[in-house]
């Protein structure tokens, strides 16, 4: 089986890369990055002794380098590094890859988040934060197990886990891609099956099209990964993800169920609604998850939040933004916690 997985992997490459190809264009490298600073004010429930302090912030600098060339056969040939900006992190390196671009497609090999993450992008659309900024799990203390932070694509399973991907063109409005992770953890060379879960698969598709004025798109996945032997840590999991333009307009949802073998099943929906108009731009959005507390009894964990965000473009690359945000969170013994806030800050893409 080993064998083959690999023997697959090869063929897709040597079917991008005819032997012929010779660099017709010189290799080009581009730096960029952002660095985004957040300060907030938020007021939440706590235990007792606890004494949370009523404002905070927080950063995310990071630096990336784009290095690629076209060969004379039209084939691209990129790599990409991206780091984290901040020496204080365990691991600087945030993806690093390689990919072959085709007419009949893309083949990526490296540290990166699946072909979910690539396909279905922002599961909602939001007006000044990102995926990258989870701001129930920044701002206000976790009080139950329900992820937060990239909670509607397979990336929650694997974050930028070793793993090689084949990304199709889209076709009649249709992509489809497959990623293999030898092991959904960050870790390289040998995959010992009895100490740590493996071979996971992300199979996704999407559909686009146009009605009118209008543009729409429904994109779907499929996740497993086997659990270490004797464990219960691999996963099964599907999600879907629908959204229609219109104008300056966006209403886009999505909805994930996973399945973990620890039985602590989690079942999360969001919708969310946008509009820009210029350099302004506003959304509204709302999740809402739940989370089997114990494997087999009808016990669960909850979290809802509604959040409203404006941003402001100040230049390419450079905007300014506010964030309210409110949530609920019920732990496994049926206690809840709530909390809510405001958010400022600015961000410098380059």
């Amino acid at each position: 089986m080993k064998v083959v997985r690999f023997a697959i992997g090869v063929a897709a490459a040597a079917m991008m890369l005819p032997a012929a190809a010779h660099a017709a264009d010189p290799i080009t490298v581009t730096v960029g990055g952002w660095v985004r600073q957040y300060f907030y004010v938020a007021d939440q429930t706590e235990r007792a002794g606890e004494d949370i302090n009523a404002t905070g912030m927080f950063t995310d600098a990071r630096l990336a380098f784009d290095g690629r060339t076209v060969l004379d056969n039209g084939i691209t040939v990129r790599a990409y590094l991206r780091f984290n900006a901040k020496p204080r992190e365990t691991s600087n390196l945030d993806e690093g890859f390689v990919e072959i671009i085709h007419s009949l497609g893309r083949v990526r090999v490296g540290e990166r988040a699946g072909v979910n993450y690539s396909i279905l992008g922002d599961p909602v659309p939001q007006a000044f934060l990102s995926p990258y900024e989870e701001v129930m799990g920044d701002a206000l203390l976790a009080r139950n197990g329900i992820t937060l932070r990239d909670a509607f694509t397979f990336k929650r399973f694997t974050g930028n886990a070793l793993g090689i991907s084949y990304q199709s063109p889209e076709i009649a409005g249709i992509q489809v891609g497959v990623t293999y992770h030898p092991t959904p953890r960050s870790w390289e060379g040998p995959v010992n099956r009895a100490l740590m879960p493996s071979n996971a698969v992300d199979v996704t598709a999407k559909y686009e099209g146009d009605y009118g004025y209008a543009t729409y798109r429904v994109t779907s996945g499929y996740f497993h990964s086997d659990s270490r032997i004797g464990g219960n840590d691999g996963v099964e999991a599907w999600n879907v993800a629908a959204g229609v333009t219109y104008g300056g307009w966006e209403l886009a949802a999505a909805y994930i169920d996973a399945m973990p073998d620890s039985g602590l099943d989690e079942q999360a929906w969001t919708v969310g609604l946008f509009y820009a108009i210029g350099p302004v731009q506003l959304s509204a959005d709302y999740r809402e998850a739940k989370r089997r507390a114990i494997a087999g009894f009808d016990a669960f964990e909850f979290t809802d939040r509604i959040t409203l965000q404006s941003a402001y473009k100040l230049g390419p690359g450079i905007s300014v933004g506010v964030a309210a945000f409110y949530g609920d969170q019920t732990d496994a013994t049926g206690l809840q916690w709530d909390g809510g806030g405001l958010l400022s800050g600015l961000k410098v893409d380059f």
